[in-house]
């Protein structure tokens, strides 16, 4: 008989989290022992974090979500590329030789969820990005590899945004982007990438404006969508919350934790419809 392999999310907060939801349905689609639990490990308890990315690594493995996708970046023993070059880490396991080894799923993950966006072709395009964490540093990088004409990082704190265009080495395309330019150039592409929507009563990240913005993507999700993803759609403006990265990039982690993913149409149909009412996704 199988021992039981234990997966987990860690992060601060997870209560809202559909991962066990949707690692679980893939877990049963594909008949493995395996169990997925969302753990809260409050905010810059760095010794915390490491503990418990040993020890579900020591079992199967996990998911690193906001604020600690950058801090585990710096436990691991083996970084994949992508966590070198974004410094952040969303997904890690133990490699054949027992050491902790992460990668940055994210950024696949962006790239295959971008898809669900009809028509939109990011080889070429300009594209807003909303933050400069984690999770900025992996749609950056997606949007580099996919040969974006212009990136334009806007965050609170300017000096983070900066750092980041630096870290990543993209400077041949990406700025970081003033308040006139926000509110009067046109963009193909603007993305959430801050945690605003994680609360009910947040602020929307940006107001939309239909003849600037032709597709939104909002990198945090919720029943139904999100306000943002919401306000597009009154704008008549294409957009996609968190949830078509959330199944793309788990699929991608996946393929880490076990080697392959047999039937990858049927386990995405079933991570779909877990999480969501929508009818069935194809395969990403």
């Amino acid at each position: 008989m199988n021992a039981l392999r234990r997966y987990g999310l860690l992060g601060d907060p997870v209560s809202h989290s559909l991962s066990p939801r949707l690692y679980g349905a893939a877990f049963r689609c594909l008949q493995v022992a395996a169990v997925y639990d969302a753990h809260r490990v409050p905010g810059r308890d760095a010794e915390a974090l490491r503990q418990m990315m040993l020890e579900l690594g020591a079992s199967g493995g996990g998911n690193v979500t906001l604020p600690h996708k950058q801090l585990a970046a710096s436990h691991l023993d083996v970084r994949s590329s992508a966590v070198d070059r974004t410094g952040a880490c969303n997904c890690f396991w133990f490699d054949s030789a027992g050491r902790l080894a992460g990668d940055n799923t994210d950024v696949g993950g962006f790239l295959n969820a971008a898809a669900d966006l009809d028509e939109l072709q990011l080889e070429g395009a300009s594209v807003l990005l909303l933050g400069a964490g984690g999770a900025a540093r992996a749609v950056a990088l997606a949007c580099a590899l996919a040969g974006v004409r212009r990136l334009a990082l806007y965050n609170r704190t300017v000096g983070r945004a900066e750092v980041l265009v630096s870290d990543l080495g993209i400077e041949e395309i990406a700025t970081v982007c003033s308040d006139r330019e926000v509110s009067s150039e046109p963009w193909d592409l603007v993305v959430n990438a801050t945690s605003l929507g994680l609360g009910r009563t947040d602020a929307l990240p940006l107001v939309l404006e239909r003849d600037r913005f032709r597709f939104a993507f909002d990198l945090v999700y919720g029943p139904g969508g999100t306000n943002w993803t919401r306000h597009a759609a009154a704008m008549d403006i294409p957009a996609i919350d968190g949830l078509s990265l959330l199944v793309s990039q788990a699929l991608l982690s996946l393929e880490i934790w076990l080697g392959s993913v047999p039937d990858i149409d049927g386990v995405t149909r079933a991570m779909w419809r877990a999480v969501s009412p929508a009818p069935d996704r194809g395969s990403r």
